[in-house]
């Protein structure tokens, strides 16, 4: 199912354990995405913990810094670096495989969409797809991630949540957070550990 961690302008990072947990409670491949300059810069298709948190050290992210960190369960399309999150909006569904990537705008997703859900598509997730066909045509315009509107109707349409960046910085989520001190996190596995084992 995945988690989100929503760290906002002005709020601070997650710390090393925090991560841990994160990723030990999701554990097919992490990513995460930042503003800056302009640009959401995505970096994805982490597979091992340590060199997740390499890179993210590497960043030298600082509460100036808006920044989305997502951490994923296989629901469709297998484990593989590629369909980990976040994704560019785009609708080029090609664009969804690419790790390292400038964009106007990122998606990271939590839950499962059964709008586009097909379990015979071993190639793009639930999330790529629904990025690709039908988000890249509600979203067109930085201001529409304000339009409480457009955020009702994506979160009808997808039945789970939504973290979504402009260049900006702006972050705009879709379905109910936990608030802890500024952070967003999309579901509870960022508290304890779960014995999580996979049912294929």
């Amino acid at each position: 199912m995945c988690i989100i961690c929503v760290s906002p302008k002005r709020v601070r990072q997650p710390n090393v354990t925090t991560i841990r947990r994160m990723f030990r409670n999701n554990p097919d491949g992490a990513g995460y995405m930042v503003a800056r300059d302009g640009k959401v810069t995505i970096s994805k298709g982490f597979m091992d913990v340590d060199e997740y948190i390499e890179a993210i050290r590497a960043e030298h992210f600082t509460a100036k810094d808006p920044v989305v960190y997502h951490f994923r369960i296989s629901t469709q399309a297998g484990v593989n670096p590629q369909m980990t999150h976040p994704f560019p909006l785009s609708n080029r569904i090609e664009h969804m495989k690419v790790l390292d990537v400038e964009c106007s705008c990122g998606v990271a997703h939590n839950g499962i969409i059964r709008l586009t859900t097909d379990r015979n598509n071993r190639e793009y997730s639930d999330t790529a797809l629904f990025i690709a066909n039908y988000l890249s045509l509600i979203i067109r315009e930085p201001g529409d991630l304000k339009d409480e509107r457009i955020l009702t109707l994506i979160h009808r349409l997808a039945g789970s949540k939504l973290a979504i960046m402009d260049g900006d910085g702006y972050i705009a989520t879709v379905g109910e957070y936990i608030n802890q001190k500024g952070l967003l996190f999309s579901n509870t596995s960022f508290e304890t550990d779960t014995y999580y084992r996979r049912f294929r």
